[in-house]
């Protein structure tokens, strides 16, 4: 417990050393058709979040999540676009780092451009995975659905809006039928480099009663922080609470945890 302490006060002291003379990544504001026909390669994203985890469980004390977005393709009217992220949960019961699990996620889009709105059908795999420990089966579940993306500004504000409905196609030891969910992301600009942030997401997973005896879950979590601005990448310092659904992959119940932590990304 006292070095996730010492992790809060390190990330507090970055936050006072960079702001002298940020839940789950936002989604870049959607570029625009410029007349330029199909490009390929036109965009890349990435992130790297690192929190300490406030829970009195020794399997959850640390979080790490790192990942990247890539536009394959930008026809004008939408774009190819995928996603690859890795999470990686700590505890402390094997060793003082002990990473007990890891969960991988693929996805890819087709979307289509409505103004500064863009809509995306999607496919997507999520795996989990633990660390040290023994598994013959696999737990894993392939969604296919819609994405809504839209980004606004407001003088100094800075919006981001995801929603997403996603009906599951395949899926290995979990009971889920589908996904609905979203988030929020808005930040205020103090300055040229200097933001408040604040976030919230909310997800609803209808299940199958037959499986478990579940009639649906839903998890959400809610953060605070501020963002520094770079030449080529952000710094986001935050804090916030989250409801993890099914927090350990082979017990199905959620978690609530406190978390602190920070995240670097690169630049809108």
């Amino acid at each position: 417990m006292p070095s996730r302490f010492r992790l809060a006060a390190v990330c507090g002291l970055a936050v006072c050393g960079l702001a002298s003379p940020a839940l789950a990544q936002s989604q870049a504001d959607p570029p625009s058709d410029d007349g330029r026909g199909v490009r390929f390669f036109s965009g890349y994203r990435f992130h790297l979040n690192a929190a300490a985890l406030l829970d009195d469980d020794e399997r959850f004390n640390w979080n790490a999540d790192y990942g990247g977005e890539l536009d394959v393709v930008d026809y004008g009217r939408g774009r190819v676009h995928f996603v690859a992220n890795v999470e990686t949960i700590l505890g402390e019961e094997l060793q003082r780092f002990d990473p007990n699990q890891g969960n991988y996620t693929l996805a890819g889009s087709m979307t289509y451009r409505l103004g500064s709105t863009e809509v995306a059908g999607t496919f997507h795999h999520i795996s989990r995975h633990l660390g040290d420990r023994p598994k013959n089966f696999p737990i894993d579940w392939n969604m296919v659905g819609v994405q809504l993306w839209q980004p606004a500004d407001f003088d100094r504000w800075h919006l981001d809006l995801r929603g997403r409905a996603f009906y599951t196609a395949q899926r290995s030891f979990v009971d889920y039928d589908g996904e609905l969910g979203g988030d929020a992301r808005l930040r205020y600009a103090l300055n040229d480099r200097l933001a408040i942030l604040f976030g919230g997401a909310l997800t609803y997973m209808p299940t199958d009663a037959d499986i478990a005896g579940r009639s649906g879950v839903w998890g959400g979590a809610f953060e605070t922080g501020l963002r520094v601005e770079g030449d080529a990448v952000a710094i986001e310092i935050f804090m916030g609470v989250e409801r993890r659904i099914d927090a350990d992959p082979l017990e199905r119940e959620a978690r609530t945890w406190a978390m602190t932590g920070f995240r670097l990304l690169s630049r809108d």
